[in-house]
């Protein structure tokens, strides 16, 4: 979907199998699977490692992001629905939470979508809980806005990118 890209203080390409440990490690805690409908239960590494092998079957993306140092801080994902429309959504562990990475890798991975001819320009949303109050927050400053629908899972409310 969208080809390794970095930001000021990130590097952001495809989540590949050998990630999987990393990712499992930042994601198996209630404060981030909480919130992810896609964890519920946990996020061992079994679950992981399905969730990066299954990406071009389902046209779900999911890409690492990283420290210069190569820490992996957090995951973007990208899906590529059959209605032509673009869904994204992002996950970053607990140490590294409320210090702006989130806000940094969706811009630059909004940036990417919009460069790259094939993908735009075309529709683009987010969803999230109504209870995170701090998902909310992020994507009304990066220029999405409540549209008052569910999202496509349950317990979410959908976001359109202005």
């Amino acid at each position: 979907m969208l080809k390794p890209f970095t930001t000021e203080r990130l590097a952001i390409r495809q989540l590949q199998v050998q990630d999987a440990p990393e990712l499992a490690r930042i994601s198996d805690v209630p404060a981030v699977s909480q919130w992810m409908a896609f964890m519920e239960g946990g996020f061992p590494l079994e679950k992981a490692q399905a969730l990066i092998a299954s990406q071009n079957d389902t046209k779900e993306y999911f890409f690492a992001v990283r420290l210069p140092d190569g820490a992996l801080i957090g995951a973007m994902g990208g899906i590529d629905h059959p209605d032509g429309s673009i869904e994204v959504g992002y996950w970053f562990g607990v140490d590294h939470q409320g210090k702006s990475y989130a806000s940094e890798a969706l811009r630059g991975t909004l940036d990417q979508i919009a460069a790259d001819p094939a993908l735009g320009p075309r529709p683009i949303f987010a969803e999230c809980r109504p209870d995170n109050a701090a998902s909310i927050r992020l994507l009304t400053k990066t220029g999405f806005y409540a549209t008052g629908r569910p999202g496509p899972r349950p317990n979410q409310i959908e976001f359109r990118l202005a």
